[in-house]
């Protein structure tokens, strides 16, 4: 060992196995929260953009990268399905109310109104000729209708004549009726005039021929055909309905 040299062994130097080595800041220097380590823009490099702070800059402007999140959660999962459509329904309802409801209707209500003008006379009973025969002025399309007593009715015939040949039509006929007023009748026969005329009744077997009308025949065909045909066809469309609607919504529920 030679005079002047140090006994005391240099001191090793740490590894930092791959980091950059300490770097000694300015004499003049010292670090400060407003530096450009903590992202202040006042000691970034002239012409780049300063750095973000972490918790945003101390004056509360500036973008926050670890800032507490703001607004809805996200979904749980993916969007919720639509509900599904039941076709069908609406068929289905329609097609019930026109078999179940219109259709009945529309044929009992056309039968209530083609006897509707006979209410009145069936409950008062018919007028009474008085005397084997008798005449009664119709009008073209009328009808009457002629009875006799249920008591006479085994023996008695009655005939109708219009004013002109061929202006009246008769139609034989052979039912029993009680009328409002408790009196009992046979039907003998149906008068169709097909224009304005006189009608002669006459009876054989009885001595009081009675009769009800005379009444429109379009005013009492005209709802008997309506009605029905009406209920009929309300009634097909009704169940075509109600099929279509049972398939669709059958369809519908499996999809």
């Amino acid at each position: 060992m030679s005079d002047g040299e140090s006994t005391t062994p240099a001191p090793r130097r740490r590894p930092s196995y791959g980091l950059p080595g300490p770097t000694s800041p300015a004499p003049d220097a010292a670090p400060s929260y407003g530096d450009s380590t903590y992202g202040s823009p006042s000691a970034a490099a002239p012409g780049s953009q300063p750095a973000p702070h972490p918790y945003g800059a101390p004056d509360g402007s500036g973008p926050a990268l670890y800032g507490p999140q703001t607004g809805p959660l996200p979904a749980a999962g993916g969007p919720a399905p639509a509900p599904r459509r039941r076709r069908g329904l609406w068929p289905l309802i329609i097609g019930l109310v026109l078999l179940l409801v219109i259709g009945p209707v529309a044929t009992i209500g056309g039968i209530v109104w083609s006897v509707s003008s006979l209410a009145g006379d069936a409950s008062a009973g018919p007028q009474v000729l008085g005397s084997s025969s008798g005449e009664v002025e119709v009008s073209a399309n009328s009808m009457l209708i002629v009875y006799v007593p249920q008591e006479d009715a085994a023996g008695a015939e009655c005939t109708a004549e219009g004013s002109e040949p061929g202006a009246v039509s008769v139609v034989p006929s052979t039912s029993s009726v009680t009328f409002g007023d408790g009196s009992q009748y046979e039907q003998k026969i149906g008068i169709a005039s097909v224009e304005d005329t006189t009608v002669t009744i006459s009876c054989t077997g009885t001595d009081a021929p009675a009769y009800l009308g005379p009444y429109s025949l379009f005013g009492m065909a005209a709802p008997l055909l309506i009605g029905p045909i009406i209920g009929v066809v309300a009634g097909l469309v009704g169940l075509i309905l109600t099929i279509v609607g049972i398939v669709l919504l059958v369809r519908s529920r499996r999809r």
